[in-house]
């Protein structure tokens, strides 16, 4: 429970200060709803004790007053409302900003341990759960709770014995339900981490559709999803089973409560504890107490449920992020973009490994100038690793890494991408237009601009064969298109970005043999107005080069 009480002021304080102006909405909405009932119940007095009486000329100052009271509420209510709703979309806004920001920041190596699936659950499962908790959960919770507060003044100063009865019946309801709110939370956690694992499959499923339908694993990945499903159906099954237990539950104790009171509020009568005109008016206000304590029962174990959401984000927003720098702090960094020096990229003596598995040790590779050079290598000796380093997504364990005379651990990894243009072997495509994915590499590029690159990259011709030229949708991932048109629009992308180095990782080799052919023109054209940094095995890339370095 301790535990619990933490993770809750924890979601709370997301809210920063703005949470007290928050707390103060919920207060006045439930003030202003609550007046209702009790404005309802001082006027079933007045009626049953001015007709005991016979004292009718307060009867219209009683009407009257209570109306205006009335309408005090009704605006009380609304303003609360207002601002209620304003905060709790400002504060799930927050998170949504947070998650966003996050995701750019976390380290290259989460998203290669981590499946995207997983990513998206918490996005879109978890983070949606927790925003619910600032826009209905918690105030289903607590506007009940105030008021009952605010019913139990009038009730108290009614009849202070009866009322004190009725709520320890409804205490013990309280407790019953307060017991049940756990197995509730471990349910929910379950179902959280189910829809997750669910959630990875499927994205196999719709990335790799072609596989499916070929391999047996395909349909293995069918089944897992299909019983993950089944699964995830039992345990919603058993979170509905405890609460309908716990809603049957309160509707027994309402029934009970309704008893309790009939006979207490017979034997106070009699003995003179109270009087007809304050029973009349307890009796009023009782339907909607016992309402709103049935309600603040229900909603306690709903809301500690969906703080194992809150605790999913919470846990990674927790995720180490990456460094501005792996070496040294932000504000010691320096770089200089201009520097004259003839070695565009120095590595001296590098050592790196994965772990356990070292990939790298004293490697050193010099790169000129205007130079087109092509790494090679065996599969697993490294290729990738060192492009992964050049680009600062790991740090190096050992060793020197310079580019255009700037060491790597003096210079932030902003700074650092700066001199690099990265096409990769499966480059992809963002959702839009052929235009928007080329201007991506330099957003402020006119379209004459976007035209020359996309020329320079051998992509013009092809694009202006589409159904709507620059202008013509791409599709997810780029799926409209072919293998080798996409990457000419990733070098199209590269060039436009004007940055000085052109790094490329296997750019070629998973093209048939006339998209290899378009692409290395393309890459031919570069010679000399970029130095190239090419990983490859193709035979007719690395004749491209000018010298060719070898990883052992």
């Amino acid at each position: 429970m301790t535990s619990t009480w933490k993770l809750f002021c924890r979601t709370m304080r997301v809210m920063g200060k703005r949470r007290f102006l928050y707390y103060g909405a919920i207060l006045g909405m439930s003030v202003g709803m609550a007046m209702f009932s009790v404005l309802s119940s001082l006027l079933m007095k007045s009626v049953v004790d001015i007709s005991q009486s016979g004292d009718y000329h307060s009867l219209g100052i009683m009407i009257a007053g209570i109306v205006a009271a009335g309408i005090v509420s009704l605006l009380m209510y609304c303003k609360g409302a207002v601002i209620y709703n304003v905060e709790a979309k400002r504060v799930y806004g927050v998170l949504y900003e947070r998650i966003l920001n996050l995701e750019m920041d976390l380290p290259y190596e989460y998203y290669e341990k981590h499946h995207s699936g997983e990513i998206m659950s918490k996005v879109s499962y978890d983070l949606g759960r927790m925003g619910d908790i600032y826009g209905s959960r918690f105030r289903r919770m607590i506007m009940p709770f105030l008021e009952v507060v605010v019913y139990l003044v009038p009730m108290m100063i009614l009849s202070p014995q009866l009322t004190l009865c009725l709520v320890g019946v409804n205490a013990a309801m309280m407790l019953f339900n307060m017991i049940l709110a756990e197995p509730l939370r471990k349910v929910s956690q379950e179902l959280a981490g189910i829809n997750s694992s669910m959630t990875r499959k499927l994205s196999d499923l719709l990335h790799g559709m072609e596989q499916v339908r070929m391999f047996a694993h395909g349909r293995e990945t069918v089944q897992e999803y299909i019983q993950l499903s089944q699964r995830y159906a039992r345990r919603s099954n058993r979170r509905i089973l405890i609460s309908s237990g716990l809603e049957s539950a309160n509707r027994g104790f309402d029934l009970l409560c309704s008893l309790v009171f009939l006979a207490l509020g017979v034997f106070f009568v009699q003995r003179g504890y109270t009087t007809l005109g304050a029973l009349a008016a307890i009796y009023t206000l009782y339907g909607s107490f016992s309402f709103q304590f049935l309600q603040m029962n229900r909603y306690i174990p709903e809301l500690v449920a969906y703080l194992a959401y809150a605790q999913n984000i919470f846990d990674l927003l927790e995720e180490k992020r990456e460094s501005r720098n792996w070496y040294t702090a932000e504000e010691d960094c320096k770089v200089d973009k201009n520097a004259d020096d003839a070695r565009m990229i120095s590595m001296d003596k590098v050592g790196f490994s994965y772990g356990e598995n070292k990939v790298l040790e004293d490697y050193s590779l010099v790169v000129q100038r205007g130079e087109s050079v092509a790494l090679t290598g065996a599969s697993g000796s490294g290729k990738s690793t060192v492009s992964k380093l050049l680009l600062g997504l790991y740090p190096i364990e050992k060793g020197a890494i310079s580019v255009m005379g700037n060491s790597v651990k003096n210079m932030t990894n902003r700074d650092l991408r700066d001199f690099f243009a990265y096409v990769p072997q499966e480059p992809y495509l963002f959702e839009g237009t052929v235009f928007e994915n080329i201007q991506m590499g330099n957003l402020s590029a006119k379209k004459r601009d976007i035209i020359e690159a996309a020329k320079v990259a051998n992509a013009h011709a092809f694009i202006l064969n589409l159904e709507n030229g620059y202008d013509t949708q791409v599709g997810e991932r780029g799926n409209r298109l072919s293998g080798g048109q996409r990457q000419r629009i990733a070098i199209a992308r590269a060039i436009i970005k004007g940055a000085p180095i052109l790094l490329l990782d296997e750019a070629t080799s998973a093209l048939d043999n006339e998209s290899e052919r378009l692409v290395n023109e393309a890459i031919r054209r570069l010679h000399g107005r970029r130095t190239i940094l090419m990983i490859a095995h193709r035979t007719s890339t690395i004749q491209m080069a000018d010298r060719v370095c070898s990883i052992d």
